[in-house]
């Protein structure tokens, strides 16, 4: 009997040994507004019915919650994230994403061959440009509203007597850098660059204020730059580490 009992817990364990593990690690930036998916994982070949379980664990600054099925659908966040079964594998989505939605991403996923296991930290850009006056000499004013970490701002082209400063509103941080606009000056337009950094490089958005001789509000554009690391798409900059077991 107990020789029974313990040829049975081997071959479990040797079943449980055989199985694929695999963990990523990611950051990855997003555009405020757009609608994200968050893939665990590049598991293509995992069917729906292969599942044994799924769940995303979020940890943003103001609550945590978790979405998955194991086995029933299981939903503590509300707020518009749900599980997507679709041709590139299940993924999260999060609907027009915004700063709110800053925070670590834990996805746990079991299925009949394997597990996986996907960590992300996920950012927001936000960065906006107006036109004001202050001390009866106009002004040009970049901000950029940040949760996790702060970007760095600059403009291009450089001007002098800039001043960046920080305040906290609420349950998140604003960063404002200013510039003083001479009478003189003879450019048109100035382009606030709001610099993202990881551990595999930098990423760039910009906003890109029309000058105007009064104190209205014209910004042209906004726009993403990669500098450096990996890029999956143009709404977001992603660094992966894999790690593979088995």
């Amino acid at each position: 009997m107990a020789n029974s009992w313990t040829l049975t817990v081997l071959v479990l364990l040797s079943i449980f040994i055989a199985r694929s593990q695999t963990r990523v690690s990611q950051e990855q930036i997003f555009i405020s507004g757009s609608d994200v998916t968050l893939r665990c994982g590049n598991l293509t070949s995992v069917k729906w019915n292969e599942l044994i379980y799924i769940i995303w664990n979020i940890s943003l600054q103001d609550k945590k919650c978790r979405v998955g099925v194991s086995p029933k659908l299981d939903d503590t966040c509300n707020d518009g994230k749900k599980l997507e079964n679709t041709a590139d594998g299940v993924s999260l989505f999060i609907p027009k994403i915004s700063i709110e939605d800053e925070g670590l991403y834990f996805c746990d996923l079991s299925y009949k061959g394997g597990s996986y296991a996907l960590n992300v930290s996920v950012s927001v850009t936000n960065v906006s440009t107006k036109q004001d006056s202050e001390n009866n000499q106009r002004i040009a004013v970049c901000n950029s509203k940040y949760k996790m970490k702060a970007p760095t701002l600059h403009w291009e082209p450089a001007v002098n007597l800039s001043s960046s400063s920080v305040k906290k509103l609420d349950r998140f941080f604003m960063l404002e850098n200013k510039v003083y606009l001479p009478e003189n000056l003879n450019i048109s337009e100035l382009t606030c660059v709001a610099t993202y950094t990881s551990k595999s490089g930098s990423v760039q958005h910009k906003s890109t204020l029309l000058l105007t001789g009064e104190h209205t509000v014209h910004e042209k554009e906004m726009r993403i730059d990669f500098i450096s690391g990996s890029v999956e798409n143009s709404c977001f900059f992603s660094y992966t580490c894999i790690y593979v077991y088995g």
